[in-house]
């Protein structure tokens, strides 16, 4: 099941995979990934009172961006901000991050809180 956070619609696809990357209803581009993500990039950032700050940039295959907060505090992140597309998306209407995403976070030691997602990604 595909999802527009645009507006809010829930739909299937079908046709070849990955589907096209924009919503059926209102054309916007802010809607779930099409195919898998692909790394493009990571940053992160510490500071000298524990907290620190990972920023996990993704592509798609029809070449959109996401990209994923994550802060943290002593090895354990959670997401605080999504951008799709260039538009930013509430993170409580998605609550986990893919596993790409987990995967990369992981990596520099801190371990994501995937809460029961609103809507997966």
């Amino acid at each position: 099941m595909e999802h527009c956070f645009a507006c809010d619609n829930d739909y299937a696809y079908l046709g070849t995979i990955p589907h096209r990357g924009t919503c059926p209803a209102c054309g916007s581009s802010v809607v779930t990934p099409a195919g898998d993500l692909s790394i493009v990039g990571v940053n992160m950032w510490e500071s000298a009172n524990g907290l620190s700050t990972i920023r996990v940039t993704t592509a798609d295959r029809s070449a959109r961006h996401f990209e994923f907060t994550i802060a943290a505090r002593r090895g354990r992140g959670k997401l605080v901000y999504l951008v799709i597309d260039g538009t930013e998306v509430p993170v409580d209407a998605v609550g986990s991050v893919p596993a790409t995403v987990a995967t990369a976070v992981t990596a520099h030691g801190i371990r994501i809180n995937n809460p029961t997602p609103a809507q997966s990604l």
